[in-house]
């Protein structure tokens, strides 16, 4: 048995991630998903490569950022690879709004949990938001 923090852990088990870590889990999932909708939407519509393919790099740098501030170990498995997949809209118009609507809810999403993490983590998820805000805008 393993004493941590004020938790005993039996042998064999992890602690439960922190709250922080969760938030975390579910931000890079959220990253992933994007970047899934991005694929997707410019296998669909190849004539808006030039406008997302940017912007879907942003979610990649994204992503990979968050991924540094996942601490191995601090979950009940290892660093998650989420592999998402999604589906475009059969427009062009459609599968903007799809993204711009994707982007809004993440950019609300992040605004939500600055209030919910620690002070480091908060200044990135409000970048993060930020910018995923300005795609959203850049959409209309």
């Amino acid at each position: 048995m393993t004493t941590t923090g004020c938790t005993t852990v039996g042998p064999g088990e992890a602690p439960s991630p922190g709250p922080e870590v969760t938030l975390l889990d579910g931000v890079i999932a959220n990253e992933a998903a994007l970047i899934a909708l991005y694929d997707a939407v410019l296998a669909a519509h190849q004539g808006l490569s030039g406008r997302l393919k940017k912007l879907r790099e942003h979610h990649v740098e994204h992503l990979a950022v968050l991924k540094r501030h996942y601490v191995p170990g601090s979950a009940s498995t290892a660093t998650p690879e989420p592999r998402p997949s999604a589906t475009a809209p059969r427009t062009e118009s459609g599968a903007l709004g799809a993204i711009r609507s994707a982007e809004r809810k993440a950019a609300s999403a992040r605004a939500d949990e600055v209030r919910r993490v620690s002070p480091g983590l908060s200044q990135l998820l409000a970048a993060i938001g930020a910018c995923e805000a300005g795609h959203a805008q850049e959409l209309t």
